[in-house]
């Protein structure tokens, strides 16, 4: 991939997987962000976030770390909060705001199956075929309110 295509990448992905590993460390895990990561499943991720989870780790911080990027529908309140009525930085600010806060199948599956997680001793849980589904509908939910908080 030419240097252009993985600044892109980077701009698209890290802020969702840095979500992740932020709250990981603020609960005293080990996090790794991964661009492009190898992949043995169905799909090509374009980013990978995982840590290494002690079988103590309280579900709350399991289900925390799995739901961080949700952070970034706060961060469109945030900006509703500052940026004028008029402004068109809210609408640039929608696309963005919405993809990095948009769950994936991963990231629902773990939230679903925290004691896997603890088990395993990362952040990997097997896609059981409902999360896809789920995070397809819970991506125009969470756009909507997005752009709900951004255009109101």
């Amino acid at each position: 991939m030419s240097r252009i295509g993985r600044v892109l990448l980077a701009v698209a992905v890290l802020p969702h997987e840095a979500a992740h590993a932020a709250v990981a460390r603020l609960f005293g895990l080990d996090a790794e962000v991964e661009l492009l990561p190898a992949w043995g499943g169905s799909g090509r991720p374009l980013g990978r976030f995982d840590a290494r989870v002690p079988e103590a780790t309280p579900t709350a911080v399991v289900r925390a770390v799995a739901l961080a990027p949700l952070a970034y529908v706060g961060a469109a309140a945030a900006l509703d909060a500052v940026l004028p009525a008029e402004s068109g930085l809210r609408f640039l600010a929608i696309a963005p705001l919405a993809y990095w806060a948009a769950l994936s199948n991963g990231d629902l599956a773990v939230a679903a199956d925290p004691e896997t997680v603890r088990e395993r001793g990362r952040f990997v849980v097997a896609d059981e075929g409902w999360s896809g589904p789920t995070a397809d509908a819970l991506t125009v939910l969470t756009t909507g309110a997005v752009a709900g908080l951004l255009l109101a």
